[in-house]
């Protein structure tokens, strides 16, 4: 399989982003004559790198080189190859990536510690604990399933382009059977009657999660929460203030930096990590009010908390004052730009949608024009400005938006047409590169475009992303 990687809200260098067209395939001796074994940006991108780093790219392989100039922060690395990310990271590409130090993050002791790291002996007891959350299905023999088309989605089962306009192995969605916590179905963690940071990541291809810790996994949703989740920080790093929540919203590709407080609990307590989430995709609202929660003996759980007796004494500061650092707000605004979320319904076959999903801009009198990955770009923002960009969701879905090169804030949202705004969630008033953009709603970020070069934005349902839901942009001159 083609391959390349992106780190996922880092600011970095176009060569070294991962642009879905700089693919290549291993060295491999087994390549069929006439495939083409790297993408169409691949040597460009290597000239570039040789030049300003001195470090030739072999054959099967590139070298990315990350300045880790984002403050301290959760991020995350995976495969963004052109219309196979799905699969790839579905497959298991993907993984933390996490940035310490400097002066946005805070010192030694002051939130739980330590974190698990390569060469620790064995018995090593973690405080901090990163937690990457995905859904997955598997055959009986143990392999991962996917489905081949999209009949599993809307039982369509034909007729697939070219006798109609439907492409024959997009999925539009896919939701997995089993939860998997950091690779494996629904593990046990024991935690000591202490504080923990848990460092979380939603890592489906299309799940939102809402996350709780409750004491019965089967109890009706929605459940009433049994600990708080105490959010110190989101995508780009810490926020301005800890928040107390009793639920956690994660969209795909979005992480957020947890305190839970396990000291008051005897030994022996068992808790939950559910997910209240639809088993589709999610469109806002509320559990049992507006949409199902997903399926309580299965995907509705997560993970499974048994408290054991204390190890070592936790010094770390109660997250209600912690003095978070200081966070500075990005600038004013240059210019707005106005762009569009759209779906598209098969042209040949009366009911059947969605054909595609696509990104797009307005034209005159405001109408959308929804583009594809090889139109032309749009997006053309000068290096060192910063814009407001106006999302504008056509859609009954909710999509996760991904901007790359860039940590943005989120300023509001606005239901179509003329909504009263609304102000960001408690725990998007920090840094952000993913934001979910509601149904038929303007969403409103403002972003920093730090340094010239080729990226991509895109919706990090990995499904929407490998069919046209993706847009090259350009900073700097074109």
């Amino acid at each position: 399989m083609p391959i390349v990687t992106h780190l996922h809200g880092g600011a970095n260098t176009e060569e070294s982003d991962g642009y879905a067209e700089a693919w290549y395939l291993p060295d491999a001796r087994d390549i069929p004559r006439g495939y083409a074994r790297v993408g169409s940006f691949y040597d460009e991108f290597a000239t570039k790198s040789v030049a300003q780093f001195g470090v030739p790219w072999e054959p099967g392989e590139a070298v990315f080189h990350y300045a880790n100039r984002n403050r301290a922060s959760t991020l995350w690395f995976h495969d963004h190859t052109l219309g196979v990310t799905r699969l790839n990271v579905y497959a298991g590409m993907s993984g933390f990536y996490l940035l310490r130090g400097g002066p946005s993050d805070l010192e030694a002791g002051i939130l739980p510690e330590p974190a698990p790291r390569l060469g620790d002996p064995p018995g090593t007891h973690y405080y901090e604990i990163p937690i990457v959350i995905q859904d997955r299905s598997f055959r009986t023999g143990g392999g991962l399933f996917y489905p081949s088309s999209r009949a599993l989605f809307d039982g369509f089962k034909g007729p697939y382009a070219p006798d109609s306009d439907i492409a024959p192995t997009w999925n539009p969605e896919h939701f997995g059977n089993t939860m998997v916590t950091n690779g494996r179905t629904w593990p046990v963690l024991s935690v000591e009657p202490r504080r923990y940071r848990l460092r979380f990541l939603n890592g489906c291809n299309t799940r939102a999660l809402i996350l709780k810790i409750v004491t019965d996994p089967l109890a009706h949703r929605p459940v009433p929460a049994k600990l708080a989740l105490w959010q110190v920080g989101s995508d780009g790093g810490f926020l301005p203030t800890p928040t107390q929540r009793e639920q956690l919203l994660l969209a795909p590709a979005e992480r957020a930096d947890i305190v839970v407080d396990f000291t008051s609990l005897p030994v022996g307590t068992e808790l939950y990590l559910i997910n209240e989430g639809p088993d589709a995709v999610f469109s806002g609202g509320t559990v049992g009010t507006d949409y199902p929660a997903a399926n309580p003996k299965t995907t509705g759980q997560v993970m499974k908390f048994v408290v054991k007796p204390l190890v070592t004494a936790d010094t770390s500061t109660p997250p209600a004052r912690l003095t978070l650092p200081r966070f500075e707000p990005l600038g004013m605004a240059q210019h707005t730009r106005r762009v569009c979320l759209n779906e598209l319904a098969s042209a040949r076959l009366p009911g059947v949608r969605p054909r595609e999903v696509m990104l797009g801009t307005f034209g005159a009198q405001g109408k959308p024009i929804p583009l594809g990955w090889a139109d032309p770009i749009t997006e053309n923002p000068a290096a060192g400005s910063t814009e407001i960009w106006e999302l504008h969701n056509l859609t009954a879905d909710a999509h996760p938006i991904h901007i790359h090169e860039v940590q943005f804030q989120v300023i509001d949202r606005q239901t179509l047409p003329v909504g009263v705004r609304r102000p960001p969630d408690a725990g998007e008033r920090g840094l952000k590169d993913t934001v979910l953009a509601y149904p038929h709603e303007i969403t409103r970020v403002k972003v920093y475009f730090g340094q010239a070069g080729r990226y991509m934005w895109h919706c990090h349902i990995l499904e929407h992303e490998d069919n046209e839901m993706m847009r090259p942009f350009r900073v700097g001159p074109a």
